[in-house]
Parts: C-alpha cells; sequence; structure tokens
C-alpha cells in the first residue's frame, strides 16, 4: 500500500512528517478538506487525527483550521459517508 505523506508544523511548531488519510472537495461550501495523521496515540489505543481546510497558494496549499460550523458539519458528513458508506 502507497503511504502519502506531506510535511506539517506540530504545536511545537516542529516540521514533521503526517499520513495523508483522505482529501476531498465540497463544492457546496466551495472547501477543499484534508484528512491527515500524526501517528499519535489517541485515547484507547486510536490514532488523533486531524481535519484542515486546504487552500491553494502560489507554493501549493496552505493548511488551516475549519473555522465554521457549516465547514464542520459538512467535513463530518463526508467523513460518514466515507467510513459508513452513507450515501445520504
Amino acid at each position: 500500500m502507497l503511504l502519502r505523506t506531506i510535511t506539517v508544523e506540530n504545536e511545537a511548531q516542529e516540521v514533521v512528517n503526517a499520513a495523508v488519510l483522505c482529501s476531498f472537495a465540497i463544492p457546496e461550501i466551495d472547501r477543499n478538506i484534508l484528512v491527515y495523521s500524526l501517528n499519535e496515540e489517541g485515547r484507547h489505543g486510536t490514532a488523533k487525527v486531524y481535519v484542515a481546510r486546504a487552500t491553494a497558494s502560489e507554493k501549493g496549499y496552505l493548511l488551516g483550521a475549519l473555522e465554521s460550523e457549516l465547514e464542520w458539519q459538512y467535513a463530518k458528513h463526508v467523513l460518514k459517508q466515507i467510513t459508513q458508506g452513507d450515501e445520504s
């Protein structure tokens, strides 16, 4: 299995490799979303996962936080479709 990676800054401002889990566009709100992991342990043996807005720039893409409840609602809906096969 081919694993795509990107470099991101962690909370300590260090540049680290992140595993890209998935990415998708949400045309209704004109957003590109990237889901990635830094392979950090979460609760109960799970891995922490990050969800970010990917905005095109001259040097590629810039990652930023989802800023509104609407962005979160759309992102959660798409992730539910991906993980559970819900087509609604």
